[in-house]
């Protein structure tokens, strides 16, 4: 899933949910066993300016890690959406 995707059903900004991608990545970077690329492949989109910015592919695990940080009724509504 897009990580705007994401953003969207979620009702956050995109930009936050790709710090937060982020700092997912530097904790399971920390533990040889893990590898972030198992959870979130960083790609790149173009906007309507042509200006190319960063967005994040979720695999299922990265969704399952995006709906456990999250708390309350969005995250209930992102894990019965995806």
């Amino acid at each position: 899933v897009d990580s705007r995707e994401v953003a969207e059903m979620v009702e956050k900004r995109h930009g936050d949910l790709v710090r937060s991608i982020e700092g997912y990545q530097a904790v399971l970077g920390q533990n040889a066993k893990l590898r972030s690329d198992d959870f979130f492949l960083e790609s790149a989109y173009r906007a309507g300016t042509g200006k190319q910015y960063k967005h994040y592919l979720l695999t299922k695990k990265g969704c399952d890690m995006v709906a456990n940080k999250m708390t309350g009724s969005k995250g209930v509504l992102f894990t019965a959406m995806y």
